[in-house]
C-alpha cells in the first residue's frame, strides 16, 4: 500500500484550527480547497480522536447523497433533503459537503443552511463545505466561518517523494547532496495530487537521479503558468557571470542563496521577500532579475500591469491581481518580476481608484504572503514611487545601480566581448574603460556590437579600432540627462545601498 503523506508541518496548523471550531461549537465551516480527498482524509483522522469516543464523518456529494461509508440517507442527493438529515442527527458528528458550492444561487440552500446554523450551534456536530471558490452567500457570511487549507508543506512533500521513489520494484537512487531541500521547496505549491503525480514522472524509467531533477519538476510548474495567461515565464536566460559589477547585489544574493536549506528555517530565518533595484536606465537592474532566478535556481515571472487594469479575469482588475497573486503562489518558491514598477502601480489616465484599490492590494499582500513569491521589482524614476511602498517589510532592500565605475567598465567590456566569442585578451579594456566615463553598460554593449557590425561587414575580424569609431559617435545618457541624473544620485544618496 502507497504511503500516505502524515498531517506534519502546515496541515498541523490546519487540525488545530478546525480541533478549535468545532470544539467551539461552529455549526458551518466553508474550506477553501482543491484538495477533496486530503480533506477527507484529514476529517476523518480528526473525528477518530476530536471526543472521547469515536465520531463518525459524514461524506455528501450531489452524486452520492449523505453517507458515512454505508448506504446513503434515501434522497439525500438532493442538497436539502441532506440538510434535513444532518439537523436530524441527534449524536456529534462531521459532514463533509463537497458540491454545495454549486448550489449557492438557490435560494432554498441559501435559507436551509441559516436554519442549519441556528439548529446546530449548540451541538457538536459541524459541516464543513469543501469549495475551491473563497466566497458564501451574502446571508451566511457572518455565520460561518471561513478557513483555508494550506497545501502540503515540506515533511508531506517529503513523504510522497519518498513514496513515489520508493514505489517500483527496485527503489530509485537520488543524488542531490544539498540540493534535496531545495528539490522540496521546489515542490511546494503543488497540491497532494499534482505533487505525486509529478514525482511519479520525474522518476519513472529511472535508476538514479540528480539536480536536474530540479529543473524538471519546475518545467511540471510553467504550465501552470501558460494555462493562466496573466504572467509571463521568462525561461533562464542571463546568469550573475553575465553582469559586470554590482557587487554589492551579487554578494547580497550569495549570502541569501541557502535560504532554501532546512537549515534556515530550523535556525528562525524567514525567506527573503524581495528587492527593488532601482537606478539609472542601461545600468543592468532588469539583467539582475533575470540573474535572481537564474541563481537561485527559481522560475521567474513578470507581472505585466497592463492585463491587470485590462481586467483578464472577469472584466475586473482586482480579480485579475488576484488571480496572477494565486498562479505566482500556486509555483512558489519563485521570482516574480514586476519592470518599472513606478509605471506599473499609478495606473492609467482615468483609472485613478482602480489604479488606488490595485496598490493598495498589492501592498497588503507584500506585506502579509507566505508562499516563497520574491518580488524583483525594477524603477528608473523611484522618487515617484509612494512611500508606503518603501517602508521596510514590503522589499528586504532598495539597490540603488550607479553608472559603472572604471573597473566595472573594464568588467562589462569583458563580459560583453566574452558573451560573442571574442576573446577579452587582444583588447586594451584599461584604455576603452579610461575613454568611456559616464557610459551605462547597455551603451557599452552597444558599442561592441556596432563594432562588431564594423568589422563583419568588411568581412574581417573585430579590432580596436572598431570599437573606438563606435565609441566616438555615442553620446551616452549621462550628458543628455545630466540634471535628472544628478536628482536620482541625491534621492538614492540616504535612501538605498549601491549596489556596487
Amino acid at each position: 500500500m502507497q504511503k500516505q503523506p502524515t498531517l506534519e508541518g502546515r496541515a498541523a496548523a490546519f487540525v488545530e484550527q478546525v480541533r478549535k471550531l468545532v470544539a467551539a461549537r461552529y455549526s458551518v465551516v466553508s474550506v477553501h480547497t482543491h484538495e477533496e480527498e486530503r480533506l477527507e482524509r484529514i476529517l476523518g483522522a480528526l473525528a477518530q480522536r476530536l471526543f472521547t469516543k469515536p465520531v463518525p464523518l459524514y461524506l455528501w456529494s450531489v452524486t452520492e447523497g449523505l453517507h458515512d461509508g454505508g448506504e446513503p440517507a434515501a434522497g439525500s442527493d438532493d442538497p436539502l433533503v441532506a440538510l434535513d438529515v444532518v439537523i436530524s442527527h441527534a449524536k456529534p458528528g462531521l459532514y463533509l459537503f463537497r458540491d454545495l458550492h454549486r448550489f449557492y444561487d438557490d435560494a432554498r440552500v441559501v435559507r436551509r443552511l441559516r436554519d442549519v446554523h441556528r439548529a446546530l450551534r449548540g451541538a457538536y456536530k459541524t459541516i464543513f463545505i469543501s469549495t475551491p471558490e473563497a466566497r458564501l452567500p451574502p446571508e451566511v457570511q457572518k455565520e460561518a466561518a471561513v478557513i483555508d487549507l494550506p497545501l502540503p508543506g515540506m515533511p508531506e512533500m517529503e513523504a510522497l517523494f519518498e513514496a513515489a521513489r520508493t514505489a517500483g520494484k527496485r527503489a530509485v537512487e537520488v543524488d542531490l547532496g544539498d540540493y534535496y531541500d531545495a528539490l522540496l521547496r521546489g515542490s511546494l505549491g503543488l497540491t497532494e495530487e499534482e505533487a505525486r503525480a509529478a514525482f511519479a514522472k520525474l522518476l519513472v524509467g529511472k535508476k538514479t537521479v540528480g539536480r536536474e531533477i530540479i529543473d524538471e519538476l519546475y518545467e511540471e510548474k510553467r504550465t501552470i503558468v501558460r494555462r493562466e495567461g496573466i504572467l509571463d515565464y521568462i525561461p533562464p536566460r542571463v546568469r550573475l557571470e553575465d553582469i559586470g559589477g554590482l557587487a554589492t547585489l551579487k554578494d547580497w544574493l550569495r549570502q541569501r542563496q541557502r535560504f532554501f536549506a532546512r537549515e534556515a528555517e530550523e535556525f528562525g530565518l524567514d525567506p527573503p521577500k524581495g528587492v527593488l533595484i532601482t537606478g539609472i536606465s542601461g545600468c543592468g537592474k532588469s539583467m539582475a532579475v533575470q540573474a535572481i532566478s537564474t541563481f537561485w535556481r527559481m522560475p521567474l515571472i513578470r507581472l505585466d500591469m497592463n492585463r491587470i487594469y485590462a481586467g483578464v479575469i472577469d472584466n475586473s482588475p482586482e480579480a485579475t491581481l488576484e488571480r496572477a497573486i494565486s498562479t505566482a503562489e500556486a509555483i512558489a518558491p519563485c521570482v516574480m518580476w514586476i519592470d518599472e514598477i513606478e509605471t506599473a502601480l499609478v495606473g492609467t489616465q482615468g483609472m485613478a481608484s482602480v489604479a488606488t484599490r490595485v496598490f493598495s492590494s498589492f501592498l497588503t499582500w507584500m506585506q502579509e504572503k507566505q508562499h516563497m513569491v520574491f518580488v524583483a521589482a525594477t524603477a528608473n524614476e523611484i522618487d515617484q514611487l509612494p512611500p508606503e511602498l518603501l517602508r521596510k517589510g514590503r522589499f528586504d532592500e532598495i539597490f540603488f545601480v550607479d553608472l559603472p565605475n572604471e573597473a566595472e567598465r573594464t568588467d562589462i567590456f569583458r563580459v560583453h566581448l566574452d558573451k560573442r566569442g571574442k576573446d577579452a585578451a587582444d583588447f586594451d579594456l584599461v584604455s576603452l574603460s579610461k575613454s568611456t566615463p559616464n557610459f551605462n553598460g547597455a551603451e557599452i554593449e552597444q558599442i561592441v556590437l556596432a563594432g562588431m557590425y564594423t568589422a563583419f561587414d568588411q568581412g574581417r575580424e573585430l579590432i580596436m579600432k572598431d570599437l573606438y569609431r563606435s565609441l566616438g559617435r555615442t553620446v551616452p545618457l549621462a550628458t543628455t540627462m545630466s540634471e535628472r541624473i544628478k536628482e536620482i544620485k541625491r534621492w538614492a544618496d540616504t535612501r538605498a545601498v549601491k549596489a556596487c
